[in-house]
Parts: structure tokens; sequence; C-alpha cells
């Protein structure tokens, strides 16, 4: 038997295919925390109160439903982290055959592998060995699977850098705001430099707040979609390691045609 590697979540109970979620928990929850003071002490308020262009207000609902979506698909990475390393001792139990039952692919004397993306994945192994037997190469097959998953979250790396732009471009219409008022000076006198001077500090407020929700919203964004990445990339590493240590061997034997007509 070999000994488990070390880790700091254990401590905490943590299995290793449930740190992806425990992480974006720690994240959002510190995120959360933030706003909840800022709010607590009038700052939010500030910020979408002084923003006339409503350019804070609006990156901050978009970093909202962003968030939502990275929670659903790192829900879903981290099920199918689970579920392929329940498959993988499943297979590894035994891994002499595969076929297919009801387009399921089953293993040994007739496991069922449960619906999860290893077993769409098998099932394609599966398909493809029956179409063409001899070798099994399965880096088309891999490589769709892997652009499939990135596929789905790679909007939130999108909508962070949109983001960040829009930050930029509140800041830019803050200027516009700041610099408006001097364009209409005809002569200097104390009270019309203190209108200028608050119509200037209001345009500057826009630029600053519209950069600061910008910044802050972009960044925390890309932390999210950058645990997401790894657990991506964890799962497609977990699938291409059991297919080629145990399922494409098998298939590729000279029994292949036998086991792919199995469930005929």
């Amino acid at each position: 038997m070999t000994a488990r590697s070390f880790s700091l979540w254990r401590l905490f109970g943590i299995e290793r295919h449930h740190q992806l979620l425990f992480k974006w928990m720690i994240l959002t929850g510190v995120a959360v925390f933030a706003f909840f003071v800022a709010a607590t002490y009038g700052l939010a308020e500030e910020v979408f109160t002084v923003d006339r262009t409503y350019i804070s207000l609006g990156i901050t609902l978009l970093f909202v439903i962003t968030s939502l979506h990275c929670m659903v698909r790192i829900l879903f990475i981290s099920r199918q982290l689970n579920l392929a390393g329940q498959a993988a001792k499943t297979i590894a139990s035994a891994p002499q055959s595969y076929s297919l039952t009801d387009d399921r692919p089953s293993v040994g004397d007739g496991q069922i592998l449960p619906f999860s993306v290893i077993a769409d994945h098998v099932r394609d192994l599966i398909l493809k060995a029956r179409a063409k037997p001899g070798r099994l190469d399965q880096t088309l097959l891999l490589k769709a699977f892997e652009e499939k998953l990135h596929g789905a979250q790679s909007i939130g790396f999108f909508i962070a850098e949109t983001m960040l732009r829009l930050g930029l471009l509140g800041t830019v219409i803050g200027f516009i705001f700041m610099l408006a008022p001097l364009t209409n000076v005809q002569s200097i006198d104390v009270g019309q430099m203190r209108e200028i001077l608050a119509s200037m500090s209001g345009g500057m407020a826009v630029a600053l707040y519209t950069t600061l929700c910008g910044l802050i919203g972009g960044i925390l964004l890309k932390l999210q979609y950058y645990f997401l990445e790894g657990g991506t990339e964890e799962l497609v590493a977990m699938v291409a390691e059991i297919t080629e240590v145990y399922v494409v061997p098998v298939l590729e034997s000279p029994r292949v045609e036998e086991v792919a007509h199995a469930a005929e």
C-alpha cells in the first residue's frame, strides 16, 4: 500500500477533489465580507451615488452574475473530479474488457460507469475502437474533450477583461466631467472657483470610483476562473492518465473485436 502524500487540506477533513470548491468559497466569502463592510460604513452607497455614469453599478452587477456562472462551473468540475476518482477505482479493479450497455460504458463483468465526462470519453474510445480496430490514438478525442471543458468557461476571462476596460472607460468619462466646467470660465472670482472645483471633484470621483470597481472586480473574477482553470486541467490530466494506462491498451489488444461486439 502506498502512503498518501501530505496535504494541508486533509488537516481540516477536506479531500483533494473538494479543494477547488473550498478555494472558491474562501475567495468569495472574503469578497462578500469586504462588500458588507463597505456597505456598513457607507462606502458602497457613496460610490453608486457619486458615479453619475452608473458604470460602477454595471461592473458590480456583471461581477455578481459572472461569479454565479463560475460557481456553477466549479460545482460541475468538482463533481466530475469526484466521479473521475470513482471511475478510476472501478476501471483499475477490472481492466480486462470494456463494452457498451445501452450506450453506456461497462467495465469487466458489467459494472456500468456512472454518468460523467470520463464515462463519455471511454464510450467514445470504445466506439472508435469498434470502427477502426488496431492502434488507438486518442489525441484528437482528448483535444476535443479539453476544448469542450475550457470553452464553457472562457467567457469568464473575457468578462474580467471587459470589467477592467469599463473601469478605464469610466476614468476617461470622469476626466471629461472634471474638465468640462473649465470651458465655460469667462472670469475668475471666489464663488465661481468654488463651483468649478466642486464640479471638478465630482468628475474626479467618477474617474477614481469606476477605476477602483473595474480593478477590484476584474482581479477577483480572474482569480475565480484561475481556480476553475486549475481544476479543469486536473480533470483533463486524470482522464488522460486513466484512459492511457487502463483503457487504451485493452482496446488496442487483438481481442478488441470480440470486446467491441460483446454488447451486440
